[in-house]
């Protein structure tokens, strides 16, 4: 939904297909594997991971990856100066509100790794 991606932030890129059938695959199973193992250490992590009484929104998405130290930071400023007002002018704009989608959707990330430091991007 326009004005609630978290890649319209240059933070979250998919990693080779936005199709499961991918890493079910032995190919596709190795890199994730290699994902869950090392992103972490260069900042980034999987927002989208199983749901549970903590996160909401989006389906598991293993192809999801977010660079935590400028996304957590865009993250705290989208909730502090986003509302539904400002999700407008599509067609279907009024179900963002109907649908929670600030809550459920831009903030129901998996946020154990959220602890990766939070940079604030550089002014030009």
């Amino acid at each position: 939904m326009p004005a609630t991606s978290r890649h319209h932030w240059g933070t979250d890129l998919d990693i080779n297909s936005v199709e499961e059938s991918y890493f079910d695959g032995a190919k596709g199973k190795k890199v994730y594997r290699w994902l869950v193992e090392n992103a972490a250490k260069f900042g980034f992590c999987q927002v989208y991971s199983e749901k549970n009484k903590k996160r909401s929104g989006y389906n598991t998405e293993v192809w999801h990856w977010s660079y935590m130290p400028l996304s957590n930071y865009y993250l705290d400023n989208y909730v502090k100066n986003i509302s539904y007002s400002d999700i407008n002018g599509f067609l279907g704009s009024e179900s963002a509100k109907e649908i929670n989608m600030i809550q459920n959707y831009v903030q129901g990330i998996d946020r154990s790794c959220s602890s990766l430091s939070s940079e604030q991007p550089e002014e030009k």
